[in-house]
């Protein structure tokens, strides 16, 4: 089995949880090397960026993997999603620039989610413009590139920082198992042992918190 795990900011606690769930996981000198591929107890995890996830497990290139709302939307990626993880939890955001106004057609969009912001603009029947970035989508809002960015919010202190404004509510968002159909078709035993792991470690999770 393969499994795809997020680098960056989630990849800690993702980790975190397959270890609870009894998985041997890569550990910190693993990590530190420049491998992207590594097996252990009989399986093969591999770590790409984030809004890869939901591409390797849906063209079939890694069996599950671990993803946010956000990159499953932004792919309209149909893998399932079994199991929702307690942790890294934010919203989509629509945010305004300084004094900019409710969101309007001549509006212009910065995102990093150009899909997912069409149609959140489709529901409201507005066409505004939408430029996508892959960087810091606040600093276009800052400098007047665009009105409005399309944004997930945390804590929200850079937008506070920058004065930015948010306007409305997008989606809210959380990482979640996701687990290719095939594979669940094919190889269902295995899977389920998967899902229903990840379910205990996540529920473990969640008491040591309470």
């Amino acid at each position: 089995m393969r499994i795809a795990i997020p680098k960056g900011r989630l990849q800690d606690k993702v980790l975190a949880t397959f270890a609870t769930a009894g998985y041997e996981v890569p550990d910190d000198a693993d990590l530190h090397t420049r491998k992207l591929v590594f097996t252990r107890g009989g399986i093969e995890w591999i770590f790409v960026k984030d809004c890869d996830v939901p591409v390797y497990v849906e063209h079939g290139a890694a069996d599950a993997g671990v993803a946010g709302l956000d990159q499953i939307l932004e792919h309209e990626c149909s893998a399932y999603q079994p199991v929702e993880l307690p942790y890294g939890r934010c919203r989509m955001m629509v945010i305004g620039a300084p004094g900019a106004p409710r969101l309007a057609n001549d509006a212009r969009i910065a995102t990093k989610y150009p899909r997912v912001s069409r149609q959140f603009l489709d529901s409201r029947g507005l066409r505004a413009e939408i430029i996508p970035l892959g960087g810091s989508v606040e600093l276009a809002a800052v400098l007047n590139l665009t009105t409005h960015v399309i944004d997930l919010v945390e804590t929200g202190e850079t937008a506070r920082v920058h004065k930015l404004e948010m306007q409305d509510f997008v989606a809210e968002i959380t990482p979640r198992l996701i687990v290719s159909k095939n594979v669940y078709r094919t190889n269902n035993q295995q899977i389920r042992a998967l899902i229903a792991r990840i379910e205990e470690a996540k529920n473990a999770e969640l008491q040591s918190i309470a």
